[in-house]
């Protein structure tokens, strides 16, 4: 099996046509149509090695579970990768367009389906087949990039098990859980991090406890993503920071505290669709709400019961990890929310910064 490097003109030439030749992306069976388009031949041959098969989309798996077990395959098989390789566009545009050309046609069903507008496929084939929204949106939108990356990331060497942290973060809803973990907000640059949520997700896998992506992965993780903002989280181990993840979703469970929820319609988590399709910029309505609360701030609420004003620091407690339970209820909030905490109503009058 060779594997090839795309030429930098050819990558060029194509992503600049695509307007007009990514209708060859569902009608052609194979690739021969690049070398009209390119003037020429578009590859560059990188390394052969031992042939291996993705995951077969014609089974019974789902193309979620399709593409999480092409995590381990793509990861297993090419480790020999240096991350300056990895990160080479011009690698994984040249496997998209030569040994998995026919495999990624097959996978976004552009054999059998005709394209919805232009707009929309011109997006789909640059995420797809080439990078699209700089070098690491890239990685993480690939067809092929991003299930090496997620293996990279995730591989253990020195574990039984080396996908075991794979296995813990699990195939259901899996485009999505790479935008919200590995692309979004970036977690996976730290492994401690990384093991923090992992080990977060694992206490709630052996606890038989079903977690919704919508309504407790993503609003937990936008949560330590707050944190973030007032405290360094790479000073915190990974118990730490599975602690806190622990605690907000338990919180989310049973409905005692205020956790940060984020609108179906956000474009920071919504930009791809759970099938991993980039949605259209003008479909996507943008909150026209105000800042809302993150650690470090001072909130004015109005408290409905006591008709009084009261002024909340959301922050850590002195030479602690911990965020007061009401101050935390805030986090993730906009004036004009109201909290209920303790039999009380908190209205927000006012964020300062």
């Amino acid at each position: 099996m060779k594997l090839y490097f795309m030429k930098k003109e050819a990558l060029d030439i194509l992503k600049s046509n695509l307007d007009t030749v990514y209708n060859m992306y569902f009608t052609e069976k194979d690739n021969k149509w690049l070398w009209k388009v390119c003037g020429g031949d578009p590859f560059v041959e990188f390394k052969e090695i031992q042939d291996f098969q993705l995951a077969p989309i014609d089974s019974d798996m789902s193309k979620g579970e399709v593409e999480f077990a092409n995590c381990k395959i793509i990861y297993k098989h090419l480790s020999f990768l240096t991350e300056s390789q990895a990160c080479d566009e011009r690698l994984w545009a040249g496997m998209c367009h030569s040994v998995y050309y026919s495999y990624l046609r097959k996978r976004w069903d552009y054999d059998t389906k005709s394209p919805k507008n232009q707009k929309e496929a011109v997006s789909n084939v640059k995420s797809r087949f080439f990078f699209s929204g700089g070098t690491r949106a890239g990685l993480f939108r690939n067809s092929i990039a991003k299930c090496w990356w997620v293996g990279r990331n995730t591989y253990d060497p020195s574990n039984v098990n080396p996908f075991e942290k794979l296995d813990i973060i699990g195939s259901n809803d899996i485009s999505s859980k790479i935008s919200d973990i590995f692309y979004s907000n970036n977690f996976s640059a730290n492994p401690i991090i990384l093991n923090g949520i992992v080990k977060a997700f694992k206490n709630f896998k052996d606890e038989n406890i079903q977690l919704s992506l919508k309504e407790h992965i993503r609003p937990s993780l936008q949560f330590l993503n707050a944190v973030g903002g007032g405290v360094v989280l790479d000073c915190l181990d990974e118990d730490e920071i599975a602690d806190m993840l622990i605690d907000n979703i338990y919180g989310i469970i049973q409905g005692d505290q205020q956790s940060v929820e984020i609108e179906a319609e956000s474009e920071e988590y919504e930009d791809m669709d759970i099938d991993g399709n980039e949605i259209p910029e003008e479909n996507i309505e943008k909150s026209t709400q105000n800042e809302y609360v993150v650690v470090g701030q001072i909130v004015n609420v109005y408290v409905k019961e006591t008709d009084e004003i009261k002024s909340i620091l959301v922050n850590y407690l002195p030479n602690s990890t911990k965020i007061p339970p009401l101050a935390k209820s805030l986090i993730g909030c906009y004036i004009g929310d109201e909290v209920l905490f303790q039999g009380k109503t908190y209205l927000i009058k006012e964020i300062q910064k």
